[in-house]
């Protein structure tokens, strides 16, 4: 199983330097057209024919990286925000890499979508996508970009942060990701929960009614604005007080008064796929792992970088789906939280991936709603530990133990 689409970034990512029209080309003698002043050294290295300081050079493991993805019927694709399309388009020119059969060719030569603007990179995706239809869930992007999270969020593309640039490992732990989400994968087939004869209760989420309509679609959540201490997801509660409290809450903090929010109950469409994916239980106090979305693009993409690798340390990659203990929330802005002042509660955050691929939801009535709650139909995360595969990292168990709770570990 392989993407149909590999995407790559390009400077710092595939190689090293900046291909820059505002640097290059500007010494003695240059040519008028700053690509003319893009000079090949050797099949791996070009340079600015008027400043020999500046120079491009792939990195050591793109030529078999290239030929690998050719070999496995992949579109190679470059998207990248460099300014200069001329200049890009000019150096991969120059770059000699294998092609699947083994011959030497021209870089440029084995690109199916050559995407190069200073654009955010769902624009390239949207390109790339709009050609030939391709899934973007058969899509991935390798990138050193942090902000570059967002075409995984917003569109479902996979994608794999190369901090130092493209390597092999690099490229293997990018493919891992993009087949464990292939994985998760159940078919989206309406909202009849009828339909998924293993569908599973999760929960519940006061959602608004957008947000609400894009997972009716087997899509995603989009909104960049609401409050999301764990980044960008679908939060879920067990208990349906919690949600019903958090419906309200995000029209006094978000979205207005006026504006439609819903409780919805939130089903796996697959429950045994859902009890074997890869979930975590975070402990709370772990706040630099948490995210601020009011902050700027690179900050926000930092923290949700940071959790990720954080959680890889304690064995769990993505995707995932991540449980914590929230503090309660007693009164607040107009508000009192429908839980004792002195407990904490469970919130699960259910990031985009895994809402595309294996959720469905359905919205609650007032009447159903007040059932639920008169019924007490908590789900009870805490005791779905064993049954779920939820990863409890010693940290988390400390924390259990310092608030005196109780959860099924075992």
């Amino acid at each position: 199983m392989y993407p149909k689409v590999v995407a790559l970034a390009t400077d710092w990512c595939i190689f090293s330097g900046n291909l820059d029209h505002r640097t290059w080309g500007k010494g003695y003698g240059a040519f008028p057209k700053v690509e003319d002043n893009i000079h090949r050294v050797n099949n791996h290295v070009v340079r600015d024919r008027t400043n020999a300081y500046h120079k491009c050079q792939l990195y050591p493991d793109i030529p078999l990286i290239i030929s690998d993805i050719l070999k496995n019927g992949a579109k190679l694709a470059i998207v990248s925000r460099n300014s200069s399309k001329a200049m890009m388009d000019r150096a991969l020119y120059h770059f000699i890499v294998k092609d699947q059969d083994g011959r030497d060719r021209r870089l440029i030569e084995l690109v199916s979508y050559d995407e190069v603007y200073d654009k955010l990179k769902t624009t390239h995706f949207h390109a790339i996508h709009g050609y030939n239809n391709e899934p973007y869930a058969d899509m991935i992007l390798f990138d050193r970009m942090r902000q570059s999270t967002r075409v995984e969020m917003m569109l479902g593309v996979t994608f794999q942060h190369c901090p130092n640039g493209l390597d092999w490992t690099m490229y293997r732990e990018g493919l891992a990701t993009w087949r464990r989400t292939k994985a998760i994968h159940s078919p989206w087939l309406g909202l009849e929960l009828s339909s998924y004869p293993k569908h599973k209760l999760i929960g519940y989420s006061g959602m608004d009614i957008d947000t609400i309509e894009l997972l009716e679609k087997g899509g995603r959540r989009h909104d960049r604005k609401e409050a999301a201490r764990w980044g960008f997801a679908m939060y879920v509660a067990d208990d349906p007080r919690v949600a019903k409290y958090f419906s309200d809450w995000i029209k006094a903090t978000t979205f207005g008064a006026g504006a439609k929010t819903i409780v919805c109950a939130i089903y796996a469409r697959d429950g045994d796929k859902w009890d074997a994916m890869n979930k975590i239980w975070v402990p709370d106090h772990r706040h630099d792992l948490k995210t601020h979305v009011n902050k700027e693009e690179v900050t926000i993409a930092t923290s949700e970088l940071k959790r990720d690798k954080q959680v890889a340390a304690w064995g769990v990659h993505r995707p995932y789906v991540l449980f914590s203990r929230h503090p309660n929330m007693g009164k607040r802005d107009g508000l009192q939280f429908p839980i004792p002042n002195s407990a904490r509660f469970n919130e699960m955050a259910i990031y985009g991936q895994t809402q595309e691929n294996l959720i469905v939801v359905n919205r609650m009535t007032d009447a159903q709603l007040d059932q639920a709650i008169a019924n007490r139909a908590n789900v009870q995360y805490e005791h779905k530990i064993p049954q779920w595969n939820i990863k409890v990292p010693m940290e988390t168990r400390v924390d259990f133990q310092k608030y005196n709770e109780r959860p099924t570990l075992m």
